[in-house]
């Protein structure tokens, strides 16, 4: 029966993992109108539509930022799970296993990229107009050293290829810390665990805060990435404390009937938490919001692994086949779409393309997870043992 249970879970978390990346998607074609935009990015509203769908919970359709937590999170339960059931932690494999999963498939689609911005780059840059984000995107092509600093996992102007790679980097650097997370959490109490990783990670929130604020380029630069996947590991964290205590979460949640009723009416507003926030007028730092958010989804995870329901619409095909895309589709759909906007936004209104472009990314992130992402992961079985 637990065997069971450990399998319907990963099932789960597929189909979420399929629902986020396309989330991902829709948001990356919302703000690259110019309504979505403005909305998202300076909260100005052209009309009550784009209003209502930033600052009501219907920004979960398109919440970008919240997607990507929720990839954190079940990444860091996955993760952490295997060492928290024993697993003896063997660094040089995991590591290696870890960069073909993960960075060998992120490197390919940046060559794909950057061939694609020199060949097109400067046609979409003179003919193509949508929002600021969007025009940004292939601007030039990127010169050695930049490629130089991807391959090292180093997030500087990614934003000219992409708007989903910056995520790719902060997992990859997390990569590094967060199996030593799991072990300790196997051998310690929590509550140590955690004592110990807030004090480090305050020590280390205050040395890039520091380093930001230097007239030295480079390392006001280096100091804000740091500072980025800092707090990004959080959440990786709280997807290593979910595993760990999810049989206990489990049992309170199905034993609090009142619980359940309401987390089931808060997450909608926990979720886009900072979208609600600001829509009330109150005062708040982004990342404080995202904590919350953090805590909404974890909730939401929880409750759909309790519930028949959601857990049949999450196992269901269309998710699940979603789920198995979700990587390369992740990788590869903004790319996708920039490349069908610039083809098609010849002939047809640029807008219009851009509605109709995941006709093209979801089957090249088909193409893409049978062609690139399979063989990336055959190369893993020679690091079986």
């Amino acid at each position: 029966m637990q065997k069971s249970g450990q399998s319907q879970r990963i099932e789960i978390f597929d189909g979420m993992r399929g629902l986020a990346s396309v989330i991902v998607m829709i948001f990356h074609m919302a703000v690259w109108t110019v309504y979505g935009y403005s909305a998202n990015e300076y909260k100005i509203f052209a009309n009550t539509f784009w209003r209502v769908a930033t600052q009501t919970p219907v920004k979960m359709i398109w919440g970008g930022n919240e997607a990507v937590l929720v990839f954190y999170i079940i990444g860091g339960f996955v993760l952490a799970r295997p060492y928290l059931n024993g697993r003896k932690l063997d660094f040089k494999s995991f590591i290696i296993k870890r960069w073909i999963r993960l960075m060998l498939p992120y490197m390919l689609v940046i060559a794909v990229t950057v061939i694609l911005i020199a060949l097109f780059g400067a046609w979409k840059h003179d003919t193509i107009d949508l929002s600021g984000s969007f025009n940004v995107k292939w601007k030039r092509v990127t010169n050695a050293g930049e490629i130089l600093l991807y391959i090292l996992g180093y997030d500087y102007n990614l934003n000219i290829l992409s708007g989903a790679f910056w995520s790719m980097v902060q997992e990859w650097r997390l990569s590094f810390i967060l199996p030593f997370v799991a072990v300790a959490l196997h051998r310690n109490r929590t509550g140590k665990v955690l004592g110990y990783y807030a004090i480090l990670q305050v020590g280390i929130d205050a040395l890039t805060n520091w380093g930001m604020r230097s007239d030295t380029v480079w390392l006001a630069h280096l100091s804000e990435s740091l500072n980025r996947t800092n707090y990004y590991a959080i959440f990786f964290v709280m997807g290593a404390v979910l595993a760990k205590h999810l049989p206990a979460i489990r049992a309170f949640v199905r034993e609090h009937r009142r619980f359940r009723i309401l987390s089931a009416w808060s997450i909608p507003f926990m979720i886009p938490s900072q979208w609600i926030l600001s829509a009330l007028g109150l005062s708040f730092r982004v990342r404080n919001a995202l904590l919350l958010t953090g805590l909404g989804i974890i909730l939401f995870l929880v409750l759909c692994l309790e519930s028949p329901r959601f857990t049949a619409i999450f196992k269901s095909k269309p998710l699940l086949l979603l789920g198995k895309l979700s990587f390369s589709l992740y990788l590869t759909h903004t790319t996708s779409i920039i490349l069908f906007v610039t083809f098609w936004g010849q002939v047809i209104p640029p807008e219009t393309a851009l509605l109709f472009s995941p006709l093209f990314a979801l089957p090249v992130a088909y193409l893409w997870q049978q062609h690139v992402e399979t063989r990336c992961l055959g190369l893993l079985n020679h690091f079986k043992k």
